[in-house]
């Protein structure tokens, strides 16, 4: 080989190489995971069953609902016989697995699950594995235990529906947000509260002296009544009226209108967070998951009794209702999949959901983790709600129905993640109003097919205003907006105007973007793709394990 030919070869490959090195991508770290940062970070890793320590378990298969005279694909009722295997699986002693055959079920009414170690599995979410049908919605049921409540709150406030394209109103349907055809409870326990004249007096197991936010320790008067390994519900109360200090610490801010829901039932609590006590020295808890907030003798802090199931699971099942349009906004009919009260350390994974209203609303809940989740067809109200849960993981959400509420944090969502998520049928992160906080959009990839929507959005009454308390987090959301965008200013996004102290970290998408939101927001990295730490949530965990090996 020349000399001529060896300097072409040389000059070739250093082209390469600085063509190569200079097409990729530096990675960037956002300053607020710098340690010396002041700005305040929720810790999102205690989300999850069993706080992420855990993998959700595969145990063996106890009983078969072929053996109470299920028979799939007959085009018979298979009700009385799904309820024959519930109430056996409900009488088994130790942890039982309840295996649906393949092939499709038909269904026509409420399946609950009442106890603690029940699994209910089927054979796959998928056409060929077990398909429970629905030909008549919840609406056309009786009405379950407990829906009194409801149905009273709803029908006293004159809760109606402005339908404008019909010109008529409509009374709120009970199903808009609550219930569903496979639904968990503890019987017996109220399932929300609306009404005062239900209420009824926790049961108080200490009264709290003092805690730190962030911290695991709480400091208590008596600790005769608590135990270790014990789930029990720490109680934050405003009963200082309008100008309750409370308020300040939730919000962070005066700036805002504040709702009266804040402080017109002073004895009901205006926070609650449900934790595991890991350790007790003298008049001192240790507690699994850090405090939310400081706890102070003015907010009346006390640790009640919280009832609970624990190690249920739902799991490999497809959901399919009729077809049919949708109603309107809250007046669905009750096609609605799944209902979880009342739960804590359990899961729902692998479950898709056709022509559904809703696919899964939760009340009541702790350490619950949703992963593996599809929903197709028609328009629904809810994809995946959280309502006054604390701690949830919903991961790996694929939206491919329209749907009003894509992910929403609803009243009370506490410390709660939706991670690596698909939207692709008009998006909506949504937070309503009713004192939801410190919650993680996380990983999240868009796809927005109509100009001028915003994907993220609040809700809610107004007397539970604002939308969200402070430090409500999104982080690293892909947005990929379908549609020709000929201009060269930005997309202007409309966040929520009256949410403060947001944290929106690397905010991206094939078109430049404007974003505008609430009091005191903290804004890093946008439209600035290839963020180092894809996932928030993982990358807190990962730090937090590995520093309990240490």
């Amino acid at each position: 080989m020349n000399h001529d030919k060896i300097l072409l070869y040389v000059f070739l490959i250093i082209l390469f190489y600085n063509c190569h090195t200079s097409s990729v991508k530096e990675k960037w770290i956002p300053d607020i995971l710098n340690p010396d940062s002041k700005v305040f970070l929720p810790d999102f890793s205690y989300a999850g069953y069993h706080w992420g320590e855990k993998t959700i378990p595969q145990l063996p298969t106890t009983i078969k609902a072929l053996d109470f005279g299920v028979i799939p694909d007959d085009d018979e009722d298979d009700t009385q016989a799904l309820k024959k295997a519930f109430a056996a699986a409900h009488d088994q002693e130790g942890p039982v697995v309840l295996q649906l055959p393949a092939g499709k079920l038909i269904v026509r009414d409420i399946l609950y699950i009442e106890r603690s170690d029940f699994v209910l599995r089927g054979a796959g979410s998928d056409n060929q594995g077990t398909v429970l049908y629905y030909p008549i919605p919840l609406n056309d049921l009786p009405m379950p235990e407990g829906m009194e409540e409801l149905r009273e709150y709803l029908i006293i406030n004159d809760k109606v529906q402005y339908i404008k394209d019909m010109d008529v109103k409509v009374p709120f349907s009970l199903y808009a947000w609550t219930g569903g055809f496979i639904w968990t409870r503890v019987k017996g326990k109220r399932i929300k509260p609306y009404m005062d004249q239900y209420n009824t007096e926790p049961k108080v197991l200490a009264k709290v002296i003092f805690g730190k936010r962030s911290e695991h320790t709480v400091t208590v008067e008596n600790t005769e009544n608590l135990k270790v390994g014990e789930i029990v519900s720490l109680h934050w109360y405003n009963k200082t009226g309008e100008n309750g200090s409370l308020i300040d610490h939730m919000y962070n801010t005066r700036d805002l209108f504040i709702g009266s829901r804040h402080w017109d039932n002073p004895g009901y609590p205006l926070i609650t967070q449900e934790v595991t006590i890991t350790k007790i020295c003298g008049n001192t808890i240790t507690i699994k998951s850090p405090l939310m907030h400081d706890l102070r003798p003015e907010w009346s802090p006390i640790i009640v009794e919280w009832q609970h199931l624990k190690e249920v699971g739902i799991e490999h099942l497809r959901f399919d209702f009729p077809y049919d349009l949708y109603n309107a906004h809250h007046v669905e009919d009750g096609y609605s999949a799944i209902f979880l009260t009342g739960l804590a350390h359990s899961w729902v994974r692998n479950i898709k959901v056709n022509n559904g209203d809703n696919c899964i609303l939760t009340e009541d809940c702790a350490n619950v983790t949703i992963e593996n989740i599809e929903t197709t067809g028609r328009t629904f109200h809810y994809t995946l709600e959280l309502g006054n849960v604390y701690n949830m993981l919903c991961k790996n959400i694929t939206v491919n129905a329209p749907c009003i509420h894509s992910l929403s944090c609803n009243t009370g969502t506490r410390r709660s993640v939706f991670t690596d998520c698909d939207i692709n049928m008009q998006a909506t992160l949504d937070q309503h109003s009713g004192a939801n906080m410190q919650n993680l959009f996380d990983n999240i990839r868009i796809t927005e097919r109509e100009p001028f929507h915003t994907f993220i959005t609040g809700g809610g009454a107004k007397y539970w205003k604002p939308s969200h308390c402070a430090y409500a987090t999104f982080w690293n959301i892909d947005v990929n907006f379908d549609y020709p965008h000929f201009s060269r200013k930005p997309i202007k996004i409309e966040g929520i105007q009256d949410g403060p102290n947001v944290r929106l970290i690397g905010i991206h998408g094939n078109y430049s973007m404007e974003i505008s939101y609430g009091p005191d927001a903290y804004i890093e990295g946008m439209n600035k793709p290839d963020i180092a730490v894809i996932s928030l949530y993982h990358y807190q965990l990962e730090k937090r394990m590995k520093q309990n090996l240490r």
